[in-house]
């Protein structure tokens, strides 16, 4: 029986699909599940293009009834819901820079270009793509190694930042430089090789917003502290209703579990 007061918040990247990658139809199968007994809610840091280039195939075929999810781009700061034709149409939207201002979102510009060539001139070797610096409307993303990597690129950018912690050294330079000029914004680590600058506050809490008065789970795996999923994950974790997973296989079994619970 379906639940309207739950709904079921997914991280996309690492949680839902490989990173940058299709879904697969083990995930697809458990969502339909799911979708007959509570709501879905697709909360990511990437853009509403790149959560439908990944999860398009849920839906039509898929069999995931569009009018059971919510896409929530940019920690939910947007949030799109099917029209009565099952299209997923922009509801509502938050601005980065009207929240900031100008003057300190080209600091933030400024920094961030400055130092993708610092680390562009230190590691030579690495394949970098291209469009490292991407404005999401109410968030910067910022990807050393290029939004455009695939495979084998990113798998050198991954083994690059694991060996030398090169996100988390310039998050908390980006960090104290933000803090030194009272910029008040936040940068978190976001997926496997970018990350994420928004106004504070504007972290995956954000996307809770929507849903005051309903039952929220959520499910990611950057839910450490300084990865993308941690504040919400840290937020629902009192009431036991928050998962961290390590692969997309945990979150089938997540899936499974609660579907068995609901059933």
């Amino acid at each position: 029986m379906t639940d309207n007061k739950k709904i079921f918040l997914f991280d996309m990247d690492g949680t839902l699909t490989p990173p940058r990658e299709k879904v697969e139809r083990d995930i697809i199968a458990s969502l339909k599940k799911l979708s007959k007994f509570a709501r879905i809610g697709i909360v990511t840091g990437s853009d509403f293009d790149y959560v439908m280039e990944q999860l398009s195939e849920c839906f039509g075929i898929g069999g995931v009834p569009t009018d059971r999810v919510d896409i929530l781009p940019c920690n939910g700061t947007k949030k799109y819901v099917a029209d009565a034709g099952g299209v997923f149409k922009l509801e509502s939207e938050a601005n980065m820079i009207d929240e900031i201002g100008q003057n300190n979102y080209n600091s933030i510009l400024r920094f961030c270009s400055r130092w993708q060539t610092s680390i562009m001139t230190i590691h030579v070797g690495t394949p970098y793509t291209g469009t490292f610096l991407q404005y999401r409307g109410s968030l910067l993303n910022w990807c050393p190694v290029g939004r455009e990597a695939k495979g084998k690129e990113r798998e050198a950018w991954i083994k690059l930042d694991h060996d030398f912690n090169i996100r988390k050294h310039y998050a908390d330079l980006l960090s104290s430089k933000m803090e030194s000029m009272d910029i008040p914004a936040t940068v978190a680590l976001g997926g496997s090789t970018s990350l994420d600058i928004y106004p504070t506050g504007w972290d995956k809490t954000y996307a809770l917003k929507h849903y005051e008065g309903m039952q929220v789970y959520f499910v990611g795996d950057k839910c450490k502290p300084g990865g993308n999923d941690w504040h919400i994950y840290d937020k629902l974790s009192s009431e036991e209703r928050s998962f961290e997973v390590e692969s997309t296989s945990q979150t089938v079994d997540i899936i499974k579990y609660f579907v068995a619970s609901l059933d």
